[in-house]
């Protein structure tokens, strides 16, 4: 069974980041879901979950 996501990061507004680590063919690769009031988008890095976030809460 896959370890579930973990935490990584949370923000004072409630934003939230999760890596994890998915499997594929012979690879495997680390992804990020980044979260916000119950929209979440899955990210290929650090980076994109961050400006995500940012953006997502930037609305609120």
């Amino acid at each position: 069974m896959p370890p579930l996501p973990e935490l990584i990061h949370a923000t004072p507004q409630g934003g939230t980041i999760h890596k994890y680590q998915l499997s594929g063919g012979k690879s495997s690769f680390m992804r990020y879901i980044g979260c916000y009031l119950g929209s979440c988008k899955f990210c290929n890095d650090m980076e994109e979950a961050t400006a995500f976030i940012d953006s997502i809460e930037d609305k609120s």
